[in-house]
């Protein structure tokens, strides 16, 4: 039926953000991988204009770059580095400042274009034997064995392991395969990204307005020594979304000078824009027997804390501690477990306050104004409820992996 199996510890189908570092994690202990995707990651050209595509990065997340050994390769091309962040509701006249001085730490985050982290994630890996890449490729078929699992690719090509990860995003073809359910809860809204240059500079400052459409956040990124160049993640219903993408150059210009309160001065648009829909998604199980989902496989957020991406890396941290260390056979359902329950907790809480956040902010009944307002001005002035929100935000809680700290 299907050529001679090759035979691996582990298969991880999804060479982005997620897979690629659990890539890095896992062949710094050893094992045997095979990485299945339909392309490689782009390469990387600094004489290019900054992607419109960007990460924040949290110290958490820096960490485990770093253990991987690819932060300074992330750095030598590109990254925007933020100590503040500024948060200001259009209703009322509350707002809240966060400050990693008052955390005691160098910085907040970085905004790192994803080609950045992408090809500093590959480029280590092409030379190391034990990583076999099925590039371009596919998973049609999964076969459970008694000591293991099996993946058939679209060329009939088989691959034989212990343990099958997918990191294949949000529309995971290893979460239908296994059959594991997917609940979606649609935002009626639409994200666009785009980078702008502000008349004033950023101050190495993250800003992020509350409008009654959906929230607008401008994002320090690339290397302008004056700091006025940042990425737009705006978050808009559908109507205004589509309005907006429609715009000509100017008028967008000032649409976004008006929605960010002119706090940059006047925004110019930089770059051509991109949207997509904003859908916050869970799977019903991380795992089951020889299976397990990382990253947009596994759950999907609203874009408005920026924390998708480092929720994916802390999965993968936690699901590569739980593996280096176990005794037991890697693929086994008892063992799995491990990393789902570790996984629950976190993942639910930021699922809940993302929905929250949406619902209040989005709301302009004078009630919720008003209370989102008190909210907003208590929190302001309470330190240690700051210092919550910004060690959880930065991946600086104690429940992780060491290296993820």
């Amino acid at each position: 039926m299907t050529a001679q199996a090759t035979q691996v510890d582990i298969i991880i189908v999804g060479a982005g953000i997620a897979g690629l570092t659990l890539v890095n994690l896992l062949a710094k202990q050893g094992k045997s991988l095979a990485v299945v995707d339909r392309v490689l990651p782009p390469k990387f050209d600094r004489e290019q204009p900054c992607d419109v595509r960007v990460t924040a990065v949290s110290p958490g997340s820096r960490a485990i770059f770093e253990h991987i050994g690819i932060w300074p390769q992330v750095q030598a091309k590109r990254t925007s580095a933020f100590d503040a962040m500024v948060v200001w509701d259009a209703a009322s006249s509350a707002e809240i400042h966060f400050c990693a001085r008052e955390i005691r730490q160098s910085v907040l985050g970085y905004i790192v274009e994803n080609k950045a982290i992408l090809s500093s994630l590959h480029e280590p890996l092409r030379e190391v034997p034990g990583v076999h890449w099925y590039v371009p490729g596919s998973v049609t078929d999964i076969v459970h064995r008694d000591d293991g699992i099996e993946a058939i690719l679209e060329n009939k090509q088989l691959l034989r392991a212990k343990l099958l990860v997918g990191a294949d995003g949000s529309r995971s073809g290893v979460r239908g395969l296994a059959e594991i359910p997917y609940a979606e809860k649609p935002y009626l809204q639409q994200g666009i990204v785009a980078n702008v240059q502000t008349e004033f500079s950023h101050q190495r400052t993250a800003w992020q307005r509350f409008l009654k459409t959906g929230p607008l956040a401008l994002l320090p990124v690339g290397s302008d020594k004056k700091h006025r160049e940042c990425s737009i993640v705006w978050s808009a219903d559908h109507e205004y979304a589509k309005q907006l993408m429609q715009m000509g150059e100017k008028e967008f210009s000032q649409e976004i000078t008006t929605a960010s309160d002119s706090r940059l001065g006047k925004v110019r648009l930089l770059s051509e824009r991109a949207d997509f829909p904003l859908i916050s998604g869970q799977a019903g199980n991380l795992v089951k027997p020889r299976i397990a989902l990382v990253g947009d496989a596994a759950h999907t957020l609203h874009p408005l804390a920026g924390q998708g991406a480092n929720l994916g890396l802390t999965d993968v941290a936690i699901l590569a501690d739980i593996l280096e260390h176990t005794k037991r056979d890697i693929g086994s359902l008892r063992m799995l477990r491990k990393y789902e329950r570790a996984r629950a907790g976190e993942v639910q809480v930021m699922q809940s306050a993302m929905h929250a956040f949406v619902a209040v902010y989005g709301s302009s009944s004078k009630p919720v104004v008003a209370a989102r307002s008190v909210a907003l001005s208590i929190a302001e002035h309470t330190p240690s409820m700051k210092r919550f929100f910004m060690e959880h935000a930065m991946g600086l809680n104690r429940d992780r992996p060491v290296f993820a700290r």
